[in-house]
């Protein structure tokens, strides 16, 4: 009986990653959700003012999704301390005291208590008034959005100005069902502002349509005078509603300065340094081909890299993590390049951490004739050209996946050929002092070189052959 009893016993249901594209989805659908009935509910109580069958069925579908996002939260993972806690003890006494009491009331439906009941307040239903209790999903949004931006790397300057689009949006929604409501409330006077503005017997679209467009006249400072208040509760709300306008309105301008700025301060930083090396290279009159070729320069980091130096990253990040990045960086190199074909990961490991990314533009040298060699270059994108006696002699070109410079390096004589950038290449380099270092450190890294050596490609014997020594 144990056995059958424990067979019985259903699996738990796994937890949902945080991050996974399916929960990402669901909380956008449920942010829908939230201001959908955000607008529904106001509506339903001012402009409807009766329970109809399309309306009740619109918010009790919604209560179907926001049932399911409880049992989802519950349900899923979160992070803490910069690692993902998937405890189901620990994840639901997380969400027990972040959100579970708000959401659980934003579901409960009092309103069906009444659904058969024709009580009402100053002409609208009880049922309706009561829906009122499902705007507490409005904390649901905020939560939505500030998960958004702690998880996901896109720029967060994004996401707020959504938030504020949509906050202001809900804001203006309320404050003309408010303005609208004043007029409900007082069974709709002769001298009352929808009287004077001809609505009381239009239809309930035009009649939103109308409350709406005074709420943004209004809350914008613009004030057209073609709807006003003529009676004391309509001005009280006027007043109201213009210190609310006023202030949201510096709070819009500001925020969105702020936002549209912190979304492109990477760029404005990095254009602004650019500009200030442009200015020092003009006033020290600088060549006009040098001035544009450093130009150049700073347009393929931005295109390419978006202002961030790869160097200073790759400072910044733990070993094992720079290590990662750099075999995604060099897959390609990896692959191509005999000398990392042959070594051990050990070795191959140590040779990728020692590498130094460079960037060259069109016309620039990467190496020249007759310098004394400082390292191994291995070129990642783009294409070079080889050159000798001068630049009198063409050899042919490099491109992604060949290398130089360990031939002058293990000969010890000065290079008998340059190379030059004909595009915008992306190279790495092994200087001299970790090639000497890995050298001692790796015994087996001699044995590595000397079949390299022997597995020389063409292209190289013909550089060799012909005198050309990188």
């Amino acid at each position: 009986m144990s056995g059958a009893a424990a067979q019985a016993i259903p699996p738990p249901v796994p937890l949902i990653p945080e991050r996974s594209t399916f929960r990402t989805a669901w909380d956008l659908v449920i942010v829908l959700a939230v201001v959908v009935t955000g607008l529904v509910v106001p509506f339903q109580i001012v402009f409807v003012r009766e329970v109809d069958l399309g309306g009740s069925l619109l918010v009790y579908l919604l209560d179907v999704l926001f049932v399911a996002d409880i049992f989802l939260n519950f349900r899923t993972t979160f992070r803490a301390g910069g690692s993902e806690v998937t405890e189901s003890a620990a994840v639901v006494r997380r969400y027990r005291r972040s959100g579970f009491s708000a959401d659980l009331l934003g579901v409960v439906p009092l309103d069906a208590l009444f659904l058969m009941s024709s009580a009402a307040v100053a002409g609208v239903p009880v049922v309706l008034l009561l829906r009122t209790t499902r705007l507490l999903r409005l904390q649901r949004l905020l939560r939505a959005f500030r998960q958004w931006e702690r998880l996901h790397s896109t720029n967060t300057g994004y996401l707020r100005i959504s938030k504020l689009v949509i906050g202001v949006f809900l804001l203006i929604h309320w404050i003309a069902c408010g303005w609208f409501l004043v007029a409900v409330v007082e069974g709709f006077p002769r001298d009352s502002w929808t009287v004077a503005a001809g609505i009381d017997g239009l239809d309930r679209g035009s009649q939103y349509l109308r409350s709406l467009y005074w709420g943004f006249v209004t809350t914008t400072t613009v004030g057209f005078g073609d709807i006003v208040p003529t009676r004391n509760a309509e001005y009280a709300f006027t007043i109201l509603v213009m210190v609310l306008g006023a202030s949201m309105y510096a709070l819009i301008i500001g925020s969105i300065a702020s936002l549209v700025s912190s979304i492109d301060a990477a760029k404005t930083a990095f254009w602004d340094r650019a500009d200030g090396v442009s200015q020092y290279l003009r006033s020290r009159a600088l060549p006009e081909p040098l001035q544009r070729q450093i130009r150049d320069y700073y347009e393929y980091i931005w295109e390419r890299y978006r202002g961030s130096s790869t160097q200073q990253f790759l400072r910044d990040l733990p070993d094992p993590i720079r290590l990662e990045v750099v075999f995604h960086l060099t897959r390609e190199l990896i692959e191509k390049v005999p000398l990392f074909r042959h070594a051990e990961p050990a070795l191959r490991n140590a040779l990728l951490m020692s590498l130094q990314p460079l960037v060259f533009v069109p016309g620039s040298f990467v190496v020249r004739e007759g310098e004394v060699a400082t390292g191994v270059y291995f070129v990642s994108s783009g294409k070079l050209t080889i050159t000798m006696e001068g630049g009198a002699r063409h050899l042919g070109g490099l491109e992604a996946g060949d290398y130089f410079g360990d031939l002058s390096l293990l000969l010890g004589e000065r290079r008998t050929g340059s190379v030059q950038a004909t595009t915008h290449s992306d190279v790495f380099f092994l200087s001299t002092g970790d090639f000497e270092r890995l050298r001692g450190d790796y015994p087996e890294f001699r044995g590595v070189l000397k079949e390299v050596a022997s597995t020389k490609s063409a292209k190289l014997e013909e550089l060799v052959s012909a005198g050309c020594i990188l």
